[in-house]
Formats: C-alpha cells, sequence, structure tokens
C-alpha cells in the first residue's frame, strides 16, 4: 500500500485539473455576455462529472478497506508523520492561506461586502497559521488537544463564513448554474476540514474524512476557473493543497486491521 498515497493523490489533482478545463469551457461555451446560462451539455457535463469523481474516489476506498486496512482512529497515529517534506509543504500551504487572506485585506475596501470579505481575510490567516500546528501537534506524544479543537475549528468557520458570503452576494442572482460550484467549493470544504478536526474531537470517521478532502481538493481546484478575487483564488488553491497533505498523510498512516479471533466458549452442548 505504499504506492496508494501518490497514486490517489495523482488521481485527485489530475481530476480537478481536468475539472478546471471542463468548468472553463462551460463558462466560455454555456454563458452569454449578460452571464445568464445558455443550453448547453456543458452544464450537464459538469454535474456528471462530480458525480463521477465522488464514485470514483468512493471505490479507491472501499478497494483499501476490502484489502484489510484502516486508517488508525488516534490523533498523532493518524495525522502525525515523521517525514520533512511533509513538514515543509504544511508550511507552504499555510503560508499560501495567509498570503491570500492578506490579499483579500487589500481588496475589500472598495467591495459592497467589505465587512464579509474582511471577516473572510482574517479567518484565512488565522487558518493559514494554524495548519502547519496543527500537524506539530500531531508529531508530539502528547497532543494539547483543547488547542487542537480550537485550530481546527478556524477553517471551518472560514468556510462557513464563504457560503453566507456567496448566498449574500447572489441572492437575486437567478443563475444557480453560475455561482452553485462556489458554494459547494464552500460546502465541501467545511465538511473536509469538519471530518479532519473529528481526530481531535475523539469522533474520528477516517474514510468519510478521506472522501470529503478529496472532493473537496477536486472541486476547490476545479473552481479556479471562475472569476473572483485573487486573493479568494489563492485561498482555493491553498485549501486544496491542504487537503491533498491530509490524504497523503492519512494514507500514508494505512496499517493492517486486526483479526478479531472468535473464542467459543464451551456450554456443555459440545458434549452433548
Amino acid at each position: 500500500m505504499r504506492t496508494k498515497p501518490l497514486e490517489l493523490s495523482l488521481y485527485v489533482a489530475g481530476a480537478g485539473a481536468f475539472g478546471v478545463f471542463l468548468r472553463w469551457l462551460e463558462n466560455q461555451l454555456a454563458f452569454d455576455e449578460a452571464d445568464l446560462a445558455k443550453p448547453s451539455a456543458f452544464h450537464v457535463m459538469v454535474i456528471v462529472f462530480l458525480i463521477i469523481c465522488g464514485l470514483v474516489f468512493w471505490r479507491f476506498l472501499q478497494k483499501i478497506d476490502r484489502a484489510n486496512y484502516e486508517v488508525p482512529p488516534a490523533f498523532p497515529r493518524a495525522l502525525g508523520s515523521e517525514v520533512k517534506l511533509h513538514k515543509l509543504l504544511s508550511f507552504v500551504a499555510g503560508f499560501a492561506m495567509v498570503l491570500g487572506g492578506l490579499m483579500l485585506f487589500s481588496k475589500s475596501e472598495t467591495d459592497p461586502f467589505s465587512g464579509m470579505l474582511r471577516t473572510l481575510a482574517f479567518l484565512a490567516l488565522a487558518s493559514g497559521v494554524a495548519f502547519p500546528l496543527v500537524l506539530m501537534e500531531a508529531e508530539r506524544e502528547e497532543p494539547r488537544y483543547p488547542l487542537l479543537c480550537v485550530l481546527m475549528l478556524l477553517p471551518m468557520l472560514l468556510y462557513a463564513v464563504w457560503l453566507i458570503f456567496s448566498y449574500r452576494k447572489n441572492v437575486i442572482n437567478s443563475v444557480p448554474l453560475g455561482f452553485g460550484l462556489d458554494m459547494l467549493v464552500a460546502i465541501l470544504s467545511m465538511i473536509a476540514y469538519f471530518h479532519m478536526a473529528g481526530f481531535a474531537f475523539g469522533a474520528p470517521k477516517p474514510w468519510r474524512a478521506l472522501l470529503s478532502a478529496m472532493l473537496s481538493a477536486s472541486v476547490c481546484l476545479m473552481s479556479l476557473a471562475d472569476g473572483r478575487y485573487m486573493g479568494l483564488e489563492i485561498i482555493l488553491l491553498a485549501t486544496a493543497g491542504q487537503m491533498l497533505l491530509y490524504i497523503w498523510i492519512l494514507l500514508q498512516n494505512l496499517r493492517q486491521r486486526e483479526r478479531k479471533v472468535i473464542i467459543k466458549k464451551d456450554d456443555g452442548f459440545e458434549h452433548l
């Protein structure tokens, strides 16, 4: 199973790259100059593509599960890693989110929803700082769980505010095909961070965490084809990077599931 982290990470990144191209074609060919949707097969293709991605990812995880592998439920065993590259990538992904937050601050002055954009920028800064700290805590023998719970709550708040911002911005928009992907990104990313936080909160669901992380990463990459502030684009790219790193570490820490041995007790009926 040592090739699975690389293999599945490449599948997720490849799905996101193809999704960017497909979404770009939809924006170019399936909407008019007023951003109104035109009859086009690309609208259906995007939806079918997302469904196929979910089914393929789930099939990969089922294959791993049937091979008698599992993700350790304990936080240090699930997300702990001694690979130096993982630590370097965590700082890169965290810095990218901080950069996105700083760029968003600079563009929020003239926006009608400047207050919400400032909140998004602040949460992006906090989430970018928190991400490498979370993985550093996973390397400790006794992680500080109260601190971990706070750190892993920040990106959930980020995408909760993003979802509200997307709704308020498009509340009078009559073209759900145009803004639906943006809201889907917020929902899937919030769910992915929620399941990752389950390891720190003592309620892990590893397969759901992996599936939601894979979907979040691919949809975040796909959504880069839409037009928005550069700061938001960088935050999406950083989120995809964090999810890919989570996937890599979780799959790297796979272990053989312990087989349960059932011992039959002789209650007298065997002799009879």
